[in-house]
C-alpha cells in the first residue's frame, strides 16, 4: 500500500510543478508579445562585439 501511495504523491508532485513551469512559460512569451522585442538581434550584436575584442587581441 505504501509503495503505491508515495507514486501517487510523485505524480501529483510532478503534474504540479508541470503546470507551474506552463504558467511561467506563457507568462514569458506573454510578456514577449506584448514587448515584441528579438532575443537574437541582441546575441548578435554580442557576438559582433566578441569578434572584435578578438581581432584586437591577435593584432
Amino acid at each position: 500500500m505504501k509503495k503505491s501511495q508515495n507514486k501517487r504523491n510523485y505524480s501529483s508532485i510532478k503534474n504540479e510543478n508541470s503546470s507551474s513551469f506552463l504558467r511561467l512559460l506563457r507568462r514569458v512569451f506573454t510578456i514577449k508579445d506584448t514587448f515584441s522585442f528579438d532575443i537574437f538581434s541582441y546575441w548578435k550584436a554580442e557576438n559582433e562585439k566578441l569578434q572584435i575584442v578578438f581581432e584586437n587581441i591577435r593584432v
